[in-house]
C-alpha cells in the first residue's frame, strides 16, 4: 500500500515537520516582541488597526495574522474585532514583568542569522554568530544576551540549581562571567551567611550591579571587572560558580579550571553548570544544538578536566528536562 495511515517512518516524518512549525512560531514571538506588540496592548483591548499604530505605524493586516498565531499559543485572546493579552503574556511579555523573557527572544532572534547561514558554514565559507548583526545597535544586542540569561534564571533556572548544589557552612563564592548575577544572587538567598563576587566584563558589570540594586543585594552581592583570561579568581575562597562559561573545547576551560583551583581553599568548592553531551557525544538535542553554534563538552570530557586540574572526582547531577543543563560539583583536596 503506497498511502498507509500510520507507521514508525509516518511518525518520524511527522515528527521532523513539527519541529519546522515550532520554530516558525517562535519567530512570530520574536517578531511581535522585536516591534512592541505586547505593550500595544499592554493597556487593554484594541483593535489590530490600533496596535500596528500604538506600535509604531506597522502594517495592519500582518499585524492581524501575527496576533492569531499569538491567539493559537495562548499569548493573546480576541474579543470581536479587538485583542487583549492574557495572563500568560502579561507575566512573560511586558517588561516590567518579573518573569519577562523578551530579552532572550531578542537574544534567539539575533543569532538566527547563523543558523540562516548554515548552509554557508558547512561549505567552509564565512558565517556565524556576532552580538550586532547588521541593524541591530551592539550595546543594545549585548545588554539582550546578558538580560536575557538573567531571563532564563528567573524562569525556574536558578532556583532548580539552588537545589541541587549545597553550599551550607560556605562564607564566600566567586561567580566567573557571572553576567547579570542571577545565579549568585539565588545561591546568597538561598545561604543566608554566603556573600558573592559576580567577574565580567564592565558591560556586563554595568547590568549586573542594576539587577543586584534592584533586588536588594547589595550588602552580599558586589559585581566586579575582572576578564577570566586576565586575572585570578581570589584567595582561599569556599566556592566557585562557573556557569555556562566553560562550554567546548578551544574555549579556555582548561586554563579557567586551573585558576578556579589555584583560588579556592582546601577543602573549596566548584560548582559547574553548562550544556554536556552524554559521552559518545549523540545527545541530548539541546546540548548536541549548542554545540553546533558555540561548542559543548561530553560528560567524559569535562569530568576528566575538572580532576586534571586538581579536584576530587566530580558529583554529575542532570538539571529538570525542561533546562538540558548538568551540574558538576567537586571539591578541592583538603
Amino acid at each position: 500500500m503506497i498511502f498507509e495511515l500510520d507507521s514508525p517512518d509516518i511518525r518520524w516524518a511527522n515528527e521532523i515537520t513539527a519541529h519546522t512549525w515550532r520554530g516558525r512560531a517562535q519567530r512570530a514571538v520574536e517578531a511581535a516582541c522585536a516591534v512592541g506588540l505586547p505593550e500595544a496592548l499592554a493597556d487593554g483591548p484594541a483593535t489590530a488597526e490600533a496596535a500596528a499604530r500604538c506600535a509604531g505605524d506597522l502594517d495592519p493586516g500582518m499585524v492581524e495574522k501575527v496576533l492569531i498565531v499569538l491567539a493559537a499559543m495562548g499569548l493573546v485572546a480576541r474579543d470581536g474585532d479587538r485583542w487583549r493579552l492574557t495572563p500568560k503574556a502579561e507575566a512573560t511579555l511586558l517588561p516590567e514583568a518579573p518573569l519577562y523573557q523578551g530579552n532572550i527572544l531578542a537574544h534567539h532572534a539575533q543569532v538566527g542569522a547563523f543558523w540562516a547561514d548554515l548552509e554557508a558554514v558547512l561549505r567552509g565559507e564565512e558565517g556565524g554568530w556576532v552580538y550586532a548583526p547588521d541593524g541591530h545597535d551592539r550595546m543594545r544586542s549585548y545588554r539582550d544576551f546578558v538580560l536575557g540569561m538573567h531571563n532564563l534564571a528567573m524562569a525556574g533556572r536558578a532556583a532548580a540549581f539552588c537545589q541541587h548544589v549545597d553550599l551550607s557552612g560556605r562564607r564566600t563564592l566567586v561567580d566567573v562571567g557571572g553576567g547579570p548575577a542571577s545565579y549568585a544572587m539565588a545561591l546568597c538567598e538561598r545561604y543566608p551567611s554566603l556573600s558573592a563576587t559576580v567577574l565580567d566584563v564592565p558591560e556586563a558589570v554595568e547590568i549586573a550591579r542594576g539587577l543586584i540594586e534592584r533586588f536588594g543585594m547589595a550588602d552580599r552581592v558586589r559585581a566586579e571587572v575582572g576578564d577570566w583570561n586576565d586575572v585570578e579568581f581570589g584567595t582561599n575562597v569556599d566556592a566557585i560558580l562557573m556557569s555556562n562559561v566553560l562550554h567546548g573545547p578551544g574555549r579556555g576551560a582548561r586554563a579557567r579550571l586551573a585558576k578556579a583551583h589555584r583560588a579556592l581553599a582546601p577543602g573549596g568548592r566548584l560548582l559547574v553548570q553548562d550544556f554536556v553531551m552524554n559521552p559518545d557525544r549523540t545527545g541530548p538535542l539541546v546540548p548536541a544544538v549548542f554545540n553546533l553554534m558555540v561548542g559543548a563538552y561530553s560528560l567524559t570530557e569535562l569530568r576528566d578536566l575538572i580532576i586534571e586540574a586538581g579536584f576530587a572526582e566530580p558529583n554529575v547531577q542532570a538539571m529538570p528536562e525542561l533546562y538540558e543543563s548538568t551540574i558538576l560539583t567537586a571539591e578541592k583536596p583538603g
